[in-house]
């Protein structure tokens, strides 16, 4: 779609055009816009404003008919032109800020400005920029203007901040378009931009620079600019998404990549007709975004009405739990964090069947507070042998749960150091926080159930001798004094 923009304030405004051109943009189609006619500055020594207005006409006239020559290629491929005389559209791009912007062209795809800053009187390499924005995976340049509004809008937004004839430029460009489509599916937006003043106001002093903008807040990277999956790494990391002092904000797309690969998450789904009661409810819930993630739960909002029908939220605002894709709804009061903080850790929504449920360090603490018996699995990551392991403990994880015995695992070898563990794997049965280690192979599975249920059921018969020696004792000692009492009154007598 082409957007055309004259450079003058003709009264013929093209309405029709503009009503196609805002409801393609919300539509997210395939998008050329072009406003106005070709660059030309002004003539200082001419005075007749008349005659330049009948200049720049002419020249408008001129890129309009270069247009049309393209449009039938264009529209070959899926591409619309359109045009429209709307000034205040043009400044939502910043096309108004220099006498020299207009005419100008944007090409929208799925709903993202990209400008073309070559010559629009140039018809072959118009055409052959706008078929290579259709046909590969480039990434968008913008102007400043476009990037504050691209910044205030979007989530996520990275931005390669770039100079002319810089190669190690041109090398970042091409390894951040191999991971373009993968930020895409995360709902991370990435463009260009040339600006050395707007690159000097975050602190940008050598190029090229990779900034990523997570609801506004901007973070650098510094690793290397030539390992894209390292910086896809890096962009998806959760320390990276994570805002400090406040519930992140994510988007449907983002949502349903975290239900998938997050164990523990917390969505508060909300809506801007709920008003106050929403801004109640989430400071209310900040207070308690640090305790959630010493748990190791993921704690989000979403603005996202699909998102909120995709998981039968209709009445906002909902906290819902996702515990391995399966959600939980809270039907409590959300301005009582305290509660709230208790239902995300406690045992009726922890629990995953057929699971051996991963666990941190702070959420073993408190199960082992609040649990009676607890069996713990403790592994590390690349341990060929604990995986084998885990996969033969689930094959008892129900019969531990029918014996009331809560079945837990942990990748933390430090904390195990206090249980006196020193390799992995190993399993530690807790009775009342007192621990037992298993001795044997791990791999028999039928072993390891019996050990627990002989665990499980020794310290009652132990508790139920302890009580019988207690009476017995106490019984002996009343004899004794009883006996006692009567040789003394014999003696008196």
């Amino acid at each position: 779609l082409c957007v055309c923009v004259p450079d003058d304030d003709d009264d013929d405004d093209d309405d029709d055009d503009d009503d196609d051109d805002d409801n393609n943009r919300k539509a997210g189609k395939k998008t050329a816009t072009s406003k106005g006619g070709p660059k030309k500055g002004k003539d200082d020594d001419d005075d007749d404003g008349q005659d330049d207005d009948n200049d720049d006409d002419d020249d408008d006239d001129d890129v309009l008919a270069g247009l049309e020559n393209i449009d039938t290629e264009c529209r070959k491929h899926a591409i619309e032109f359109v045009k429209t005389k709307d000034r205040a559209f043009a400044a939502e791009f910043g096309l108004l800020d220099d006498d020299d912007d207009l005419p100008a062209l944007l090409y929208f795809e799925h709903g993202q400005a990209s400008i073309y800053d070559g010559d629009l009187s140039a018809e072959e390499d118009l055409l052959d920029w706008l078929l290579k924005q259709k046909r590969e995976d480039t990434i968008e340049e913008v102007n400043r203007k476009l990037l504050e509004r691209l910044i205030e809008s979007s989530h996520y937004l990275v931005v390669l901040f770039q100079k002319n004839h810089c190669k190690s430029c041109q090398s970042a460009l091409e390894t951040l378009e191999k991971i373009d489509d993968d930020c895409d599916a995360y709902g991370i937006n990435m463009v260009k931009i040339n600006d050395l003043a707007l690159a000097k106001r975050y602190g940008i002093k050598t190029f090229p620079a990779i900034v990523y903008f997570r609801n506004g807040n901007p973070l650098i990277y510094s690793g290397d600019l030539k390992d894209e999956q390292e910086i896809l790494e890096w962009l998806l990391d959760d320390e990276q998404r994570e805002l400090n002092d406040e519930i992140e904000e994510i988007n449907g797309r983002m949502l349903d990549k975290l239900i998938d690969s997050s164990p523990f998450l917390a969505v508060l789904f909300y809506d801007d007709d709920c008003g106050s009661v929403c801004e109640r409810v989430l400071h209310e819930l900040e207070k308690i975004d640090d305790d959630t993630d010493l748990y190791g739960i993921d704690f989000v909002k979403v603005n996202d009405f699909q998102s909120a029908r995709k998981y039968n939220v209709h009445t906002f605002p909902t906290l819902v739990y996702f515990r391995k894709q399966q959600p939980s709804y809270y039907d409590g009061d959300l301005l009582d964090e305290e509660n709230v903080l208790a239902w995300l850790t406690s045992n009726d929504v922890f629990e995953i069947e057929d699971e051996i449920e991963e666990v941190n360090k702070k959420m073993l603490d408190k199960l082992l507070e609040t649990s009676d018996y607890i069996a713990v699995y403790f592994y590390e990551k690349n341990c060929k042998k604990c995986d084998e392991v885990i996969k033969e403990l689930e094959h008892i994880d129900d019969e531990a749960d029918s014996l009331d015995i809560m079945f837990v695992k942990i990748r933390d070898m430090n904390y195990a150091k206090k249980f006196g563990i020193t390799q992995a794997p190993s399993l530690v049965y807790f009775r009342k926080k007192f621990p037992s280690i298993y001795r044997g192979d791990l791999m028999k599975e039928e072993k390891v159930l019996e050990w627990l249920r002989k665990n499980r059921y020794r310290n009652p018969e132990l508790n139920l001798f302890m009580y019988a020696l207690f009476t017995i004792t106490i019984s002996f000692i009343l004899y004794t004094v009883f006996l006692l009492f009567c040789v003394k009154k014999n003696k008196q007598d």
